[in-house]
């Protein structure tokens, strides 16, 4: 039977930890090769991947977690690790229940596991790891801010996500929309590659997803280029052309849009730590 966890109480090497009204928050390192048993945590968390990589199953399902990916894990939910050559280092983020009983009608979101690459809400976790190192007299105070806006975020994800289970053709689209991203798309040559009707492939991919195809394309640029930005000292420019944008004001505009700062600004913000 898998453990279940108490509040802090964390598999991993502990290197930092603080606790603030309705959170406990760890910096945890986990060596090379690590393998940590299934088991389970008494409170809901957020895991933001700040180095190394590793393989996580969660119930059915395998996840491969990246540097710069944020986790959403429910409370209850049962996974293992298995970490890679590099081992890895994780903030972790456990939320209590007398914090989350004030969200009211969003608590549901954090009853289903969830996962984010790049954008707003790794930008958020990422704020909030340097207020975790900073912790001065304000920090308590601007820590319990950003979670609010994570999980703003984690609730506008969530809408997005169909009470329905779509066609089986939905996921082989958004799998070779993920491995072409970069290239220049047609919805005729999508279509083609499924076997589906270009209009049906349109509305039933919005309906499912929230967004048109085109906007999840764009959506897997940024968060490409989210990436290149705080992990590489890669110009902008080249970062830009690399993400499939061939104008470099456009790339501004968009990623301005979508994330809520320049492209300029993101690196500084996570190049303060």
């Amino acid at each position: 039977m898998a453990k279940n966890l108490l509040p802090g109480h964390l598999y991993g090497e502990k290197l930092k930890t603080r606790e603030v009204t309705g959170f406990q928050l760890s910096e945890i390192a986990y060596g090379p090769g690590d393998i940590v048993p299934s088991h389970s945590h008494e409170l809901a968390q957020f895991c933001l991947v700040r180095e190394g990589a590793f393989s996580e199953v969660y119930g059915r399902k395998t996840r491969e977690a990246k540097p710069l990916m944020l986790i959403l894990r429910p409370s209850g939910e049962t996974h293992a690790h298995h970490f890679h050559d590099t081992g890895s280092r994780c903030f972790v983020i456990e939320i209590e229940s007398d914090w989350l009983n004030r969200l009211r009608e969003h608590r549901g979101i954090l009853d289903d596991s969830a996962q984010f690459s790049g954008g707003l809400s790794v930008w958020l976790a990422m704020r909030l790891y340097n207020e975790f190192h900073r912790m001065d007299e304000a920090s308590s105070l601007a820590m319990e801010g950003l979670m609010f806006e994570i999980v703003a975020e984690a609730s506008r994800h969530a809408v997005k996500v169909s009470l329905c289970k779509p066609p089986g053709w939905v996921k082989h689209a958004e799998e070779f929309l993920k491995a072409n991203c970069f290239d220049t798309l047609t919805l005729d040559s999508i279509a083609k590659s499924i076997g589906i009707d270009p209009i049906h492939l349109a509305r039933v991919f919005k309906r499912h997803y929230g967004c048109t195809i085109g906007e999840y394309v764009r959506k897997l640029r940024i968060e490409f280029a989210c990436r290149e930005i705080s992990l590489t000292d890669n110009p902008l420019t080249e970062i830009a052309v690399d993400a499939g944008f061939y104008d470099q004001s456009h790339f501004s505009r968009t990623f301005k849009r979508m994330v809520g700062l320049t492209p300029s600004e993101y690196r500084i913000a996570f190049r303060t730590r």
